[in-house]
């Protein structure tokens, strides 16, 4: 039986690299963001085309954002790398492989309602391109 198909949510970790140049674990997270959005489109119809027509506009990473739960802990360590610095970012996957990219971080505590937890948002805005990277990679970047 192949355990190959997919992998759970399970273990995900969101590190920032520190003032030694080594990651650490910033905070546990409820959600990640994906690593890119799909580019849009530049028209180049001419008169004489019978359909309109397009190329490829460049890729867009869009904001990155992640939801973790409001505690004066995890507040206090996001806060800590909102400093108006590019930071380099890493998430690993269950499985050991992962992505990174560097930005700049901001956070603020998301809206309450009735019978729900409080949850923040750490909001990234990346001055790099997500790189997919090996679970040899990443293990190679925690060491």
């Amino acid at each position: 039986m192949n355990n190959n198909t997919a992998q759970s949510d399970v273990g995900i970790t969101l590190y920032v690299k520190g003032n030694q140049d080594k990651y650490k674990e910033l905070i546990e997270v409820k959600s990640i963001p994906a690593t890119g959005q799909a580019g849009g489109t530049l028209e180049t119809t001419t008169l004489k085309s019978p359909t309109k027509t397009y190329i490829p506009d460049r890729p867009d990473n869009g904001d990155m954002d992640y939801t973790y739960n409001y505690t004066e802990a995890n507040m206090t360590a996001v806060k800590s790398i909102c400093d108006g610095n590019e930071h380099d970012i890493l998430v690993k996957y269950q499985d050991g492989t992962g992505f990174t990219y560097s930005g700049q971080v901001q956070t603020w505590i998301n809206e309450v309602s009735v019978g729900s937890v409080v949850e923040a948002t750490l909001h990234t805005v990346p001055a790099t391109s997500p790189e997919i990277k090996t679970s040899a990679e990443i293990t190679a970047l925690l060491a």
